[in-house]
Order: C-alpha cells, then structure tokens, then sequence
C-alpha cells in the first residue's frame, strides 16, 4: 500500500470519529465521581451529566458534536507535519506549532490559556538516515582492494526505504558505516529466546526478531550496548502483519524504557548504539544475503540523544464556581515518521471539538459549577513525558480539586476498516461504569440504527490494573493520597 493510500485511509477513518475506542475515564483513587462523562458518536452527539448526590439516575442531556469541524481539527493537525516524515515529533519545530495552534484554538474559544513547557530527556533526527548493505565485487576479493571500499567498483549497494522498511527507534544514537567496515551481522534469534548469547555480538551488529513492543527494546538496549556491540536491528515479525502491506510486517516506531535504558547504561543514553525496526521482509533479505555471502551493512543516522528537548503542554481553562476539576486531554505528538491521523489527531481533534462545543454552552448558560480544562500532551510517544511532568508540577493541586480526567488517545472506529467497529471504554470507579452504561443505553434508544453498527465494550477496571500506555497513566498512578 502506497504512503498516499495510507495516509488517505486513516484520514477517512478519523474524519468519522464514531467513537472512543481507547477513552479512560479516570478517577484518582480516593476520590468520589462528581463531573463529566463522555460518549462521541457518528450522529454528532456528546453525552455529559452532572452527578445529582442521592439520585439514581441523573437526567442525561445530548450536547452538539460536529465530525465535520472535528476532520477539519485533525486535518489541520496532519498538515503541520514533518515536510519529509510528515510526523510531529515531540520536541521539533512541528510539535512547536502544533502547540502554539491548538492555543490558538482555545483562545478564540474563549478559555483562558496556558502554554507549559518540560524540559525532558528526549532526542533529535538531524538528518535522512541511510541503511542498507554492500555485496563486494570482484576487485574486493582482491589484496590491494577492500571489499566494498571505494576501490571495489563492481561493488553491488543495495538500499532499504525509510520509514516503509526501517525506522528509527527512540533514543537511538549516531553511526557512520559506510560498507567497508569489519563489523558482521550477527542473528541472535528472537529478543525473547531463552539463553541469548549476547556477548557473541561484540564488535559486531546484532540482528534479532522481535514483535513491535517497547519491553523488547528495552531488553536490547540492557544488553547490547554493554557487551560491545555497534548497532541493532530489530526485525518485527508480529506486530501490523498483513495490515498496510499484504504479507508483511511494517516497521514501526518504540521509545523502549527510559528509566531501563539509561540504569543499564551507567545512567546514560549511550550516543553510538543506533537502534531500528525493519519489515520482516527486510529481515529475511538480510538473513539470505549475510548467509550467503561477504555482505557488509552500509548504516549512517545523526541523531542528537545527549540531552534534553523542550515539550509543550498547552491548556484552555474555563475557571467555574469552585475549583472541583473537570478535565479531557489527547497527546499532540506523533510518531516521527507518520503524519498520525489516528494516533493521534483523532484524540486531539477530539479534544478542540469538544472545547468548541462546551464554550457554546458556557457562553449561554453562564458560569458553569465547575472548572472544566483542555490540555493536550506533548512527549506522549516517548514515554509520556508532558503528561507525567505536568501532573507533577501540579500534583498537590489536582490531588485536592480533579474530580474526573478523560483520555482520548485513538478514539476511532471504522466499520470498514481493520477495528470493524469493536469500541473499548475503560475506567477505574465504578460509578462511572454505571454511568457510562447508562449513557450507551440512552444514546442507543435514540440512534438504534447506528448503534447496532458497533459492538461497544464498557468496562471497568481496578485501579492497579488501568496501565499506564497512554496519559491517563499519571492521573491514577502518580497523585499523592489525599
């Protein structure tokens, strides 16, 4: 499938916005629910309440949402991308101006704003990385000739695409290699075998199987800088196979574990261990070829991972009657290499429509009873760092005054799309189960046809069971006890 074809599908799966497929509702643990539920739909619908202490069922009230306004949000978030990658990186000039629209946004809505910033360990891309490898030519098998030097001009290169075959891993280091080099590819199996002789790799770089999951780049960063290899190639046999391309599995980008990362590393990112993911087709080429004959990896990346990058958190705030919090956040960021229409400019764009549409009610209604806030996180694809930062710096704050945190990270369904409209919506306090599932029926009477389009899971979790993959992570794990 083409970058165009790809790009053009996942816009056409945001632009429907049906729902929230990964919406956590949160609670930090002691507190007691008292604010807003939300439910997005096809039908251009927002379900919120006002818990009523001592009644049952409180009377639920269908608020406007506009998909149109919303794929115009998330279009204008795709088009503030990378010129080349097309990716809004945390910490990039394009996460920068991303920030400084969304502001822009609130601002015009009339909420009173706030651009934050962290300085975070983080990374920088300097330039198009180069990776393939070199097959020696005839002058190289030769004694004044290194094979595959520039002497060896029969020499055969062969190149592998960016971003279609291999990607940069997060806080990869620089290398320069440039095919003559003696430094051999040594396959280790998968990341999670049993026994892996990793000290077999030194000198050398490591070629090893893996699934697409950040545990396992943490495994390789543990041991492969620490017993002298160069580099690792990380070859995804089990994550997205069959989805983008038929018969493949395409690379895709993990941060790894920082705080792993850098304890095996005598508390450092090591700058001269370069990390990647490539296609499982690109694995097996490699395989076949550095079996059969004296190939030499050609590999160059400038990337900066010595220290930290500034990430943006901007806010719009309607301050209410009292301090009790009301928020709903998306992270802005992306992956570096894809435009992230899904993941997640569907979030955020979410986020501005729903800002959008409670300013309309505030500007009738008058003051509402409540704070209610819009934040969107930077650093999210790299370990949550706006997030768990911004929680931080205002822990005591929201350990005394959030009563409830929404996350809209992906919250997109398509029926005929590869989700084929299965929609999770999760949460840790029970009587936001209640009254989620109190809202699905509701919102079921009134829209019976599209709602027997998708199959909706509302579910409730224990507290310690939430997880902590996306920015409601520091929400329930990170507020002090009040």
């Amino acid at each position: 499938m083409s970058e165009a074809t790809v790009k053009d599908a996942v816009l056409a799966e945001t632009s429907r916005l049906t729902s929230l497929k990964a919406l956590a509702l949160t609670h930090p643990k002691p507190f007691i629910a008292s604010g807003l539920a939300i439910l997005v739909l096809t039908a251009g619908t927002v379900v919120f309440y006002d818990s009523i202490f001592g009644e049952e069922i409180p009377d639920y009230t269908l608020i406007d949402f506009d998909p149109s306004v919303a794929k115009a949000f998330a279009q204008g978030l795709v088009d503030l991308g990378h010129p080349q990658w097309e990716g809004r990186m945390s910490g990039s000039e394009q996460e920068m101006l991303t920030s400084e629209s969304i502001m822009d946004n609130f601002s015009k809505m009339g909420y009173q704003v706030k651009l934050n910033t962290f300085d975070v360990p983080m990374f920088s891309i300097d330039s198009e990385p180069i990776f393939g490898y070199c097959t020696p030519g005839t002058l190289g098998q030769t004694g004044f000739a290194r094979a595959c030097g520039p002497e060896d001009v029969n020499r055969q290169q062969s190149f592998f695409e960016h971003r279609s075959e291999f990607v940069i891993q997060g806080y990869s280091g620089s290398i320069q290699m440039n095919g003559f080099e003696d430094a051999p590819l040594v396959d280790l199996g998968h990341v999670d075998d049993d026994n892996i002789d990793w000290a077999s790799a030194s000198g050398g770089i490591i070629l090893i199987s893996a699934g697409g999951d950040s545990n396992q780049n943490a495994i390789v960063w543990e041991n492969g800088p620490t017993n002298g290899a160069l580099g690792a190639i990380m070859v995804n046999e089990e994550y997205n196979c069959d989805k983008l391309v038929q018969g493949d599995c395409v690379p895709i980008f993990k941060a790894g574990i920082y705080s792993r990362i850098i304890e095996a590393n005598q508390g450092q990112v090591p700058e001269d261990f370069p990390l990647i993911s490539v296609a499982k087709s690109v694995g097996q080429e490699l395989r076949e070829t550095f079996n059969e004959t004296d190939a030499k990896i050609i590999w160059n990346m400038d990337i900066d991972n010595s220290g930290d990058i500034t990430v943006r958190v901007p806010c719009g705030t309607h301050y209410g009657k009292s301090n009790d919090l009301l928020m709903v956040g998306a992270h802005h960021d992306t992956v570096y290499q894809s435009a992230g229409a899904v993941d997640d400019s569907s979030g955020t764009a979410t986020v501005l429509e729903l800002a959008r549409q409670f300013a309309a009610i505030i500007n009738t209604t008058g003051q509402a009873d409540r704070t209610i806030s819009f934040c969107t996180w930077g650093g999210e694809e790299e370990g949550l760092w706006g997030s768990k930062s911004w929680v931080q710096q205002n822990a005591d704050d929201l350990a005394q005054n959030l009563r409830f945190y929404a996350n809209l990270d992906m919250n997109h369904a398509d029926k005929d799309l590869r989700e084929d409209g299965r929609l999770s919506l999760f949460m840790n306090y029970e009587d936001d189960h209640k009254h989620v599932t109190q809202i699905a029926q509701k919102f079921s009477e009134d829209y019976p046809d599209l709602w027997a389009k998708y199959q909706v899971n509302i579910l409730h979790f224990d507290h310690e069971d939430m997880g902590y993959n996306s920015d409601h992570g520091p929400f329930v794990f990170d507020l002090p006890d009040n």
